[in-house]
């Protein structure tokens, strides 16, 4: 011990110290920045950030420090928060670093792994994904040893090889100086009617959301959703092409959009939209009605042949656990699985999550069986469609 600092081992940490200064932070603060603030405090002032400036490591951190976690994940906004809610607090608890790879991509990540060259640890990934990395081969099973298992929800452990977190929606958003009253676009149907809802639009180029957008408005009923009729959803997408100023690709290029008033209606992600809504004070309002859930189907999982996959496993642990999805939830504003998250969200906050019970009326959960099987054929029809 140097006056009052102190040395600690890492391996020898209480596993649930990270959530401990998450739940404390987020008991302390209300916004998005003061939990920031706090995370930033708490991580300075605690002796288990064992790579404080002017500590002199000890051999378990100096081993830790050669042997960071690599995570994989979705750029912009997604990033920082993620950063912020689990990753400061993991390097605190463990000391091990955790450098945060972006913008994630599936096929960079089957890429590595055929090559056997595989640089990532573990990975947020989606639904379809999770399906296929384990029929690949691609993901470790998840280690009981070291993920506390008590800590999760049923609901995230609906796969093998992922703890769901997250519930993403794909929502209709609109601009409310467009339409400033109640006479405003309230469906897909709507999205689709020109006529009546004159603008600019903006859709995102991925087959596996926007054919379930187009079968909604063209009104396709829950109970003959699948298999979907990917016909049907052509003819759909033909009447509404000529009218997509956009087709965008990455999140934070809809936040863009957003942000600069460039559409008048938008299929934007529920969270990165309400993020730039509180943000950058954008006129925009996001509709619930027919949102297009992920369900529990978004989640991390461990990669197989990363370099660390102990680490991964270690930061699965932080990760999965209610307090550090309601930190994620209050930086950028999607909705914790586990039902214990909510209550360290305020209510304000809570009120823009898509799992609200306000929010839940009409939403569609994305099929995740149905799109592993066809993701790539309709994806590549998607992109001959665009270039016809």
């Amino acid at each position: 011990m140097r006056g009052n600092r102190r040395v600690i081992d890492p391996s020898a940490l209480d596993p649930d110290e990270a959530v401990h200064v998450i739940k404390a932070a987020l008991a302390r603060t209300r916004t998005r920045r003061e939990l920031v603030r706090e995370l930033a405090v708490s991580a300075v002032g605690s002796a288990v950030l064992v790579g404080f400036a002017g500590l002199r490591p000890n051999r378990a951190f100096a081993q830790a420090q050669a042997q960071p976690v690599t995570a994989y994940v979705f750029g912009g906004v997604w990033k920082k928060a993620i950063a912020e809610a689990a990753g400061a607090p993991f390097t605190q608890q463990t000391g091990i670093p955790v450098r945060f790879q972006d913008p994630y991509s599936w096929a960079k990540l089957r890429a590595m792994h055929e090559a056997k060259a595989q640089q990532i640890d573990c990975a947020s990934v989606q639904g379809t994904e999770i399906i296929m990395a384990g029929r690949l081969g691609m993901a470790e099973p998840l280690d009981w040893s070291v993920i506390d298992r008590t800590a999760l929800h049923e609901t995230q452990l609906a796969r093998p090889y992922a703890i769901a977190c997250y519930s993403l929606a794909m929502v209709l958003t609109y601009n409310t100086k467009t339409w400033p009253g109640s006479q405003h676009p309230q469906t897909w149907a709507d999205f689709w009617d020109v006529q009546k809802f004159p603008g600019r639009r903006a859709l995102r180029r991925d087959a596996q959301w926007t054919i379930v957008v187009a079968l909604l408005a063209d009104g396709v009923k829950p109970e003959n959703f699948y298999p979907l009729d990917v016909d049907r959803a052509f003819k759909s997408l033909d009447r509404i092409k000529s009218h997509v100023k956009t087709w965008w690709q990455d999140n934070s290029q809809a936040q863009a959009l957003i942000e600069q008033q460039e559409v008048d209606l938008i299929a934007a992600m529920d969270g990165r939209a309400n993020e730039t809504i509180n943000s950058a004070r954008a006129p925009y309002r996001v509709v619930w009605n027919e949102q297009v859930s992920t369900g529990n189907g978004q989640g991390w999982m461990v990669v197989k042949g990363g370099p660390n996959p102990a680490g991964g496993q270690r930061f699965l642990n932080i990760v999965g656990r209610p307090e550090a999805m309601a930190a994620f939830a209050r930086m950028l504003y999607y909705a914790p699985l586990h039902p214990k998250a909510y209550d360290l969200i305020d209510p304000a906050i809570a009120r823009q999550l898509s799992s609200f019970p306000d929010n839940v009326q009409n939403v569609h959960k994305v099929n995740y069986e149905w799109w592993a099987d066809n993701l790539t054929s309709v994806q590549r029809r998607f992109e001959r469609w665009l270039q016809s």
